[in-house]
């Protein structure tokens, strides 16, 4: 059965980003304190950036659903079908790296972490190149700390203590 959806791996793309938006929100309102517009509490921000989330995701998932494309493993244009495991696929190495990079900075230090989640979230497209990869993750290495431990003042650690 054909399906009236135009671009399948847009539309799965902004549904799983706009529910992360929805769960990340749900979340945060309940565990901090959003205060008032005149004096914003410390879950004022990632709230506003949960529903960010959820307005993109809305707005890519009806993209997908008027603008002529092709359906994902499909071939041109008929849209049958939908192969949640490709569509899906990419936004999980990248949710995966960030954890990773969330769980490794502390014992590994932020320039090894960020290494590491530049290489995992790579792994989402197979057009990426091996020098690409290198060369993103040498840039972070430098700007990463340089920003957070230098310019904010961050106390982070740098690198593994050996």
């Amino acid at each position: 059965m054909a399906s009236n959806i135009r671009r399948t791996e847009e539309l799965a793309s902004g549904l799983a980003l706009a529910a992360l938006g929805a769960a990340a929100g749900a979340f945060i309102v309940a565990s901090y304190p959003l205060g008032t517009a005149r004096q914003l509490g410390p879950g004022a921000m990632p709230a506003l950036v949960a529903l960010i989330l959820v307005l993109l995701g809305g707005v890519i998932a009806v993209r997908g659903l008027w603008e002529q494309g092709e359906g994902v493993g499909d071939g041109p244009g008929n849209g049958a079908g939908l192969d949640l495991r490709a569509a899906l696929r990419p936004a999980g190495l990248i949710l995966g790296a960030i954890l990773l990079f969330g769980g490794l900075v502390d014992w590994l230090g932020v320039v090894p972490a960020s290494a590491i989640a530049v290489i995992g979230s790579a792994l989402a497209s197979r057009r990426t190149r091996k020098r690409e990869i290198a060369a993103l993750a040498a840039v972070l290495a430098v700007a990463v700390p340089a920003l957070f431990v230098g310019i904010l003042g961050m106390p982070l650690k740098i690198w593994p203590a050996l």
